[in-house]
């Protein structure tokens, strides 16, 4: 077995040797290409920029000297005039200070000067460079047993000052045909590209001293997998020790496995005894959250009752009076009875409204939040306004939620009722609860925000903790905060907070899907 994973160790690390000795073969490749490309580009980028001197400064000042008459109009001078020249003589002097073996020229199908004069392989770039096949051309040459690397860029076409020396020999100056004579380097076009310059680099240094370090790479790589291949050796032996005194541990874990297997039995059969009285308790606790809320919803009742009946008390009051005293006519009897028959449709609708909010959500639905908010103002306008607070809503987005309506209605009933709770025990000046519905980064978001001074206990978040109350305990349970955060995250996919703000208390309500 050990020696079978041996094998296949070694010939995983054999393979990843040979790719990754390519890859850096290619990469040293690569970089003796690059050096040299940089070094020819350079030197030629210089010599156009000589050339467009000579032929965009240099020339111009001469003509306009011979022009002027200052200078013989069949002046010519090479050192002055030439390009072609001046760069050669340049590159000459380079070469020789720096020992760069560089070769330079200019190479044209019809030059003046046969130095320049273009080879066949030479007339073959040329010809691309005119039809517009090539925009430059690099290649590796092999001569006399030295690499080059090779690149010629094209020069610009003829423009109309070239044709002073290269259109007729009866145009160009005395001293060009003298020096040249009148037979190469005429015949030129305007819009015709002349020439191309070339530079042949020496690589074969370059590349030496690249493969020296393509080998030293190779030998280190090859020392770095060995000790790789040795380590594995080590590790695998290791390895075999160790599933050997696994065995033996696992051999000891079954048997203390068999002794645990009771205990285990007992502790899962101890935690579902737990968790049956935990949600017990919370039956309870739901329960007397309901009790607690058909307590407030009969003093809100009250409230909403008291005024209708003392209106229906009045109206038999004033018809009893009318009848003693022989004043009561049909007319105003049938009025009054229809103002009768008005105050116990409202107190109707009033016991229609708390029994539909107390009517359990069979199944969850969608429903814009104007209203739930619609609701809470129905069941606590009486209350509200008996205790002479005020409640304003915004609704800056009518978005639409899902879930339980009722259930929703009676969080935000209680968190409005315990506003009105503290109100009451603080005596607050003008009080104030103000329902807020907005989408905030995407999510349908509620808050209910009090002036009645805020919340003073630390850390605020345990009044959400079950039993836990500010209130006095004749009016207070603890659980209402309780079941409205387990309503809002169990029931309708969001989240309460709550933190006091610049006049009092804000519970905001977050819910998890987006708009």
């Amino acid at each position: 077995m050990f020696l079978r994973t041996s094998k296949k160790i070694f010939l995983i690390f054999a393979l990843l040797y040979l790719v990754l000795g390519f890859l850096f073969y290619r990469f040293y490749e690569h970089l003796v290409l690059e050096e040299a490309r940089r070094q020819v580009t350079a030197v030629l980028s210089s010599f156009n920029a000589l050339r467009t001197y000579i032929e965009t400064v240099q020339k111009p000042v001469i003509y306009r000297l011979q022009k002027e008459g200052k200078l013989d109009k069949n002046f010519f001078d090479p050192k002055l005039l030439s390009a072609s020249y001046i760069a050669r003589h340049v590159l000459t002097n380079y070469i020789q200070d720096n020992n760069a073996g560089y070769q330079y020229k200019l190479a044209a199908t019809n030059p003046r000067n046969p130095h320049n004069k273009a080879d066949s392989f030479e007339t073959g770039i040329l010809h691309q460079f005119r039809s517009g096949k090539l925009k430059s051309y690099s290649t590796i040459l092999e001569e006399g047993g030295e690499q080059y690397f090779y690149q010629a860029l094209p020069l610009g076409k003829n423009e109309a000052s070239c044709m002073r020396c290269h259109s007729t020999p009866d145009r160009a100056p005395s001293g060009l045909i003298r020096l040249y004579g009148d037979k190469a380097g005429f015949g030129e076009k305007i819009g015709q590209m002349r020439a191309f310059i070339s530079l042949k680099v020496p690589i074969s240094h370059i590349i030496d001293q690249h493969k020296r370090d393509f080998f030293i790479t190779l030998f280190g790589l090859f020392v770095l997998f060995a000790i790789f291949y040795q380590l594995f050796v080590l590790l695998h032996k290791k390895d075999l020790k160790i599933q050997e005194e696994r065995e033996a541990k696992e051999n000891y874990l079954e048997t203390v496995n068999a002794q645990l297997g009771e205990r285990i039995e007992q502790e899962v059969e101890q935690r579902l005894k737990q968790e049956h009285e935990l949600n017990e308790q919370e039956r309870i606790m739901t329960q007397q959250s309901k009790l607690a809320g058909m307590g407030e919803m009969i003093g809100n009742i009250a409230h909403q009752w008291r005024q209708p009946l003392t209106q229906l008390s009045s109206i038999l009051v004033n018809l009893e009076l009318r009848q003693e005293r022989g004043k009561l006519d049909n007319e105003l009897f049938r009025r009054k009875i229809t103002e009768a028959n008005e105050q116990i449709a409202f107190m109707s609708g009033t016991i229609d409204d708390f029994r539909e909010f107390f009517a359990p959500d069979r199944v969850p639905e969608h429903y814009p939040v104007s209203r739930l908010f619609t609701t809470v103002e129905k069941l606590m306008r009486a209350a509200l306004k008996n205790n002479n607070i005020h409640l304003v809503t915004t609704i800056d987005t009518d978005f639409i939620l899902e879930g339980y309506p009722n259930e929703m209605a009676q969080t935000l009933v209680n968190l409005v009722s315990n506003a009105k709770d503290v109100f009451k025990e603080r005596g607050t000046q003008d009080p104030e609860i103000v329902l807020h519905a907005f989408v905030k980064e995407g999510h349908p978001t509620i808050t209910i925000t009090d002036n009645a001074g805020g919340i003073h206990i630390e850390p605020i978040e345990k009044v959400f903790e079950p039993y836990f109350s500010t209130k006095h305990a004749s009016t207070g349970t603890g659980i209402g905060l309780y079941m409205s955060k387990t309503i809002i995250e169990k029931h309708n996919q969001g989240s309460i907070s709550v933190k006091n703000v610049k006049a009092g208390a804000q519970f905001t309500i977050q819910f998890d899907h987006s708009v």
